[in-house]
């Protein structure tokens, strides 16, 4: 039911998924947001286990570019610190997507924020029962409205109003006892579903803290945006350390520094002793090529309304720039985000994970329950580079792998397991159903192995991992139409396995891998030997699986089978195959490459030509093939191409076969 599911549509952004604890994917796709919601299956009656996977979704979509004057007014263009041509003449597209908590939408549901790229955020929740959603509130309002209170100048309070990033933070629920102590006392709502605060960072490299709220009044916009605290990081030092501090060009950059991405970190409340409801929250900001960390103090404060028996509850806030966090050796790394928390309830650590130029990198600090109190260790640092290599080694001397300029080409997992000193990449769980996807592509478009996958976005939700997927050619401009934008998703469930609709089943041990690869040559080679009314296979798919088995199986039996599918092809093309027959033995063989004139002989169509220079192809392996003249070949001539081969030819079931 899970996935994959392959919709038609091209993501806009990095980070384009986004999955709410409704259980609601909500994807963004250029001018519009997708959204996914699962079908009711708990008596059957709408999944259907032999459709597509996605029409066991519910799908709706919304444009998210279309404004009133009101909701953006008309901008008249400014000088070039405050006017910039590509947010203002841009179509709106989105950037950047995110869910709030439970609790703060109607029948306490989440409300999702868009950021499009006019620098607006916007909050929408779905209106009625048939899928439709609305714009109900953009923040960009409530900034214009708290810095023209002191701000007069129209220049800076343009910069002051646009937003460049967001992030909802943890729900901040109400711990403190005096509401408790009261014998039926009725709790507030903030007791269960807390306060939602949301940080942006605006043009101006402010980052405002705001609470959200669902407005009580019918009258006007049905959210509430206020101002809690304003943190200002104006000071562009350590900033593109890597060029020459003195030059036009880092003067250049230094002037245009942006923050563009933030995560928020847990909520550590003050001891119970203390009698009094306080928190403390981090939030982790990319601000150009440098990492900050801002601590926003809060004091939940109670008080009542003349005779009103109900204790009203407000915030008190105060936000600075945390420095003994990030106060460590960072100087040396480039931070491009994103960025993340990894933290348990009981774990005495806390891990931020910041993405770096070719890697990640894992600062680890103790958590401290006392506000604003200083770190009496130092934050402990460790680098996980990204390497070019098949098996995500981390050998010193593989190169160092870079990523592309859109999307990553580099997919790896690093399992969080507290109280660890060291951490280390792993391969994904969708491993397999990645390379799947990719080879499927490359087999339908001949690419000769050459087609590349490029992830945009992972997303959560009770265990379940969900990651877009894009397929491109890898050598050459690639031209898509609208009508070929595709986007695979891809969810992996709790158990580290890939949902396919049928079944769950965990990733394949090597020793796994050759036992479905013999079993898939023997059924091939079974299948022509003796289904005589059938139609009959490719003679190149026979071939190459009897090659197959020639070079790799130890199965004497397969040996036999693939020693009588050779005679057959020998006599229904006429091509000679002595080579091939004399050495159908248990113990491994190598096939040499056929020379040019067997190539151009009766029956040469079956056999493999180098895509580069047209010699004759040996073989020796099954993970790789090599010319006459030495180029190599990897998985396009391998058996790993006869599985994508075998699952397209026969019935989907085809793993339960084997």
């Amino acid at each position: 039911m899970l996935g994959p599911l392959e919709l038609p549509l091209f993501p806009s952004c990095y980070d384009c998924l986004s999955w709410s604890a409704d259980g609601e994917l909500a994807i963004a796709a250029g001018e519009y947001i997708q959204i996914l919601t699962p079908k009711n299956t708990v008596d059957h009656s709408e999944y259907d286990s032999g459709q597509s996977p996605i029409n066991n979704w519910h799908s709706s979509r919304f444009r998210v570019n279309v404004f009133t004057n009101n909701e953006w007014p008309t901008i008249d263009p400014q000088n070039r610190d405050n006017f910039s041509l590509g947010a203002e003449q841009s179509i709106s597209t989105v950037v950047a997507l995110a869910w709030s908590p439970p609790g703060l939408s109607k029948f306490r549901r989440c409300v999702l924020a868009v950021l499009t790229s006019n620098l607006l955020v916007s909050l929408y929740e779905p209106v009625g029962f048939q899928g439709k959603w609305t714009r109900v509130s953009i923040v960009n309002s409530a900034l214009g409205n708290h810095f023209r209170s002191f701000i007069q100048d129209e220049d800076t309070h343009l910069r002051k109003s646009n937003i460049r990033s967001f992030a909802w933070s943890p729900p901040l629920k109400l711990t403190a006892t005096e509401h408790t102590a009261t014998p039926y006392a009725v709790l507030p709502a903030e007791s269960r579903w807390g306060w939602h605060l949301l940080s942006v960072a605006n043009d101006d490299n402010d980052v405002i803290f705001l609470r959200i709220q669902r407005s009580i009044s019918e009258i006007g916009t049905p959210y509430d945006a206020s101002v809690l605290s304003v943190t200002p990081l104006h000071d562009p030092a350590g900033n593109y350390s890597q060029l020459q501090p003195s030059s036009i060009f880092a003067t250049i950059l230094k002037s245009k520094v942006k923050i563009l991405s933030m995560s928020w970190g847990p909520w550590l409340h003050a001891p119970v002793e203390n009698q009094k409801d306080s928190a403390s929250g981090y939030l982790a900001v990319t601000y150009g090529t440098t990492l900050k960390v801002i601590q926003l103090d809060i004091n939940m404060l109670s008080h009542r309304q003349g005779t009103n028996p109900r204790t009203e509850l407000k915030l008190e806030a105060t936000s600075k720039e945390n420095t003994p966090v990030c106060d460590q050796d960072l100087g040396e790394y480039h931070f491009s985000g994103p960025l993340a928390w990894l933290h348990t309830d009981g774990s005495p650590t806390i891990y931020l994970a910041a993405g770096i130029l070719a890697g990640l990198l894992l600062i680890e600090f103790p958590k401290k329950h006392q506000r604003g109190a200083r770190s009496s260790g130092r934050a402990r640092l460790q680098e996980l580079p990204f390497y070019e290599s098949q098996g995500l080694s981390t050998a010193a001397d593989a190169p160092r792998h870079l990523e592309p300029i859109t999307a990553g080409g580099y997919m790896g997992a690093v399992p969080f397991r507290p109280g660890t000193n060291e951490h280390s990449i792993h391969p994904v769980p969708w491993q397999n159903q990645l390379d799947d996807i990719r080879e499927r592509y490359d087999f339908d478009r001949d690419l000769g192995g050459l087609a590349v996958a490029r992830a945009w976005g992972l997303a959560s939700y009770n265990g379940m991992v969900a990651a877009g997927i894009t397929v491109h050619p890898g050598d050459m401009i690639e031209y898509r139409t609208a009508a070929e934008e595709r986007l695979t998703i891809i969810i992996s469930t709790p158990d580290r396995s890939q949902s396919d609709g049928v079944d769950s089943q965990p990733a394949d041990s090597p020793s796994d891998l050759q036992h479905r690869r013999e079993a898939v040559l023997g059924y091939i080679l079974h299948f022509e030997d003796n289904d005589e009314g059938r139609q009959s296979l490719s003679p190149k798919i026979l071939y190459a699986t009897a090659c197959c088995t020639i070079v790799e199986s130890t199965d004497a039996a397969l040996v036999y089978q693939a020693h009588k599918v050779l005679v057959r092809l020998a006599t229904v093309t006429g091509a000679d195959l002595n080579d091939e027959l004399s050495k159908c033995s248990i113990s491994k063989n190598k096939i040499a490459p056929k020379s040019t004139e067997a190539l151009d002989a009766p029956g040469g169509q079956m056999f493999e030509r180098c895509d580069i220079c047209g010699a004759g192809i040996d073989w020796y392996s099954s993970k790789e093939a090599q010319c006459a003249t030495g180029h190599v070949f990897g998985i396009p001539r391998s058996i790993e191409t006869l599985l994508v081969l075998w699952k397209r030819v026969f019935e989907p079931g085809w793993n339960r076969v084997i």
